[in-house]
């Protein structure tokens, strides 16, 4: 595994442990409006990041399939 893909990993781990308190944290009116910008922010970096991975993957065809 290349490190870009551990990079992208350890992202998507720490955003994905911080899903139960942001959830909390919204649910208890205490997470600000910084706050939401900056997940968000993390989030769409992650999405981007994410697609731009796939693109870069080779992709084979079989018998008409994409695999």
């Amino acid at each position: 595994m290349i490190r870009a893909d551990r990079e992208l990993l350890a992202e998507l781990m720490s955003v994905n442990d911080a899903v139960p308190h942001v959830t909390l944290a919204m649910l208890d009116g205490t997470f600000s409006r910084q706050q939401h910008a900056e997940f968000g922010a993390r989030l769409v970096a992650l999405g981007n990041a994410l697609v731009a991975r796939g693109h870069r993957q080779p992709t084979v065809v079989v018998d008409g399939t994409v695999v």
